[in-house]
């Protein structure tokens, strides 16, 4: 069999949103660059995700900014301008579920809390809701906790994945799950990539973007630094099993007397038009080696705790484990940042959380325009392209 070879000034391996967003970049900005995914689009952790484009907010309920809470703060406004088609992006066919997300405490917040959450440092990202105002759930008069709106959007990935994908469809490359890769290097210089011995594909530049796969293609590559950690969640889905009785829509994350939200719920609804609850948070990190249906039983137990004036339907429930792939930390802690390491011409990504990949593909830009990464004359040939993964919702249940 001959060997089939293409072209690209930029070669991506992974088709999620880290992927899909320097794919777009590169290719406006007048670069061929070339998508190549050996599954379906957005199949791994971005489909496993809330939708949540962060603010950092969450990061500061200990009443400190942190690091992580700085360097996202500007990722909403981002994400806002690409949705409302003056951003880097146009993103005005994306479907946002929700304007605002919702924090809310069973009980009142203690003084400290409610001056930290008034103060300038979170003043413009976090209001009190009027009780007015209040979505249905929390309009219930057994409902004596509080109750804050977040400055921060929650979006749905589906719609987001297809938008990403329009543009240059004709430029993603489908490869089989079983695909074997091939480098053929000059020292730290990749010169191109054989897959399965019958495809050969000739880069300036290589940027891997496949969340958990890039361990295997650093294992490919005999790149030992950086090196990946995985931390696990166990997320949790729910829905009513009386289609006359259904949840309501809640894009919320409920606090407690610690740091971090107790639980972060999030609604979807199913080909069927059925809202399902998404829960991570706490519970879904401390559920990482339990049994299903322990786990299961105790979010049960949890919804009566932080909802206890709301009186649920019965529910159908399921569990989804993920892992979050980052660059390997100390003591497996959450990475501040979105992460691009380079070796050579090859250049590896994290972007460590959604709303994040904006600044992602800023920094592996930044890393091509470095090695002066130039625009050359490519073909588009005639190759399968890959689908977009089905969404958890339906697969869940």
């Amino acid at each position: 069999m001959s060997l089939k070879r293409i072209t690209t000034d930029v070669a991506i391996i992974g088709a999620g949103v880290a992927g899909l967003w320097v794919h777009n970049r590169l290719n406006q900005a007048g670069y061929h660059a070339l998508l190549i995914e050996n599954g379906k689009i957005g199949q791994g952790q971005t489909l496993s995700s809330q939708g949540i484009i962060h603010g950092g907010s969450k990061y500061a309920l200990n009443g400190i900014l942190s690091k992580a809470s700085q360097v996202i703060s500007s990722m909403p406004s981002r994400w806002k301008s690409c949705l409302e088609g003056t951003g880097e992006i146009d993103l005005t066919g994306v479907d946002k579920l929700a304007e605002h997300q919702l924090l809310w405490s069973k009980e009142r917040l203690s003084s400290k809390m409610v001056s930290f959450f008034a103060s300038k440092a979170l003043s413009g990202r976090m209001q009190p809701v009027a009780t007015e105002n209040r979505p249905e759930l929390f309009k219930d008069n057994g409902f004596k906790g509080a109750l804050y709106q977040l400055d921060e959007p929650v979006l749905d990935i589906p719609s987001l994945l297809n938008e990403l994908v329009k543009p240059y469809q004709d430029r993603m490359l489908s490869v089989s799950t079983q695909s074997m890769y091939r480098w053929q290097k000059d020292g730290d210089q990749v010169h191109s990539l054989l897959i399965d011995d019958e495809l050969e594909i000739q880069a300036q530049h290589y940027v891997l973007t496949a969340g958990e796969g890039n361990q295997a293609l650093l294992d490919s590559l005999r790149i030992r630094k950086p090196s990946m950690q995985r931390r696990p969640l166990q997320m949790l889905l729910c829905k009513s099993k009386d289609a006359d009785k259904p949840l309501p829509a809640i894009y919320a994350h409920s606090l407690g007397s610690g740091s971090k939200p107790i639980a972060t719920i999030s609604s979807h609804k199913n080909r069927a038009g059925e809202v399902v609850w998404y829960l991570g948070g706490n519970i879904a990190e401390e559920g990482v080696s339990k049994d299903k249906m322990v786990l299961i039983n105790e979010a049960k137990a949890l919804l009566k705790t932080i909802m206890p004036w709301r009186e649920l339907p019965e529910l159908e429930w399921a569990t989804h484990p993920v892992n979050r792939a980052e660059p390997k930390q100390s003591s497996l802690s959450r990475p501040d940042t979105a992460s691009v390491n380079s070796k050579g011409n090859v250049h590896i990504c994290w972007p460590t959380k959604l709303a994040l990949a904006p600044d992602l593909s800023d920094k592996v830009i930044h890393q091509l325009e470095k090695a002066k990464l130039s625009q050359g004359s490519h073909e588009n040939p005639d190759f399968a392209h890959p689908e977009i993964a089905e969404t958890l919702w339906d697969r869940a249940f």
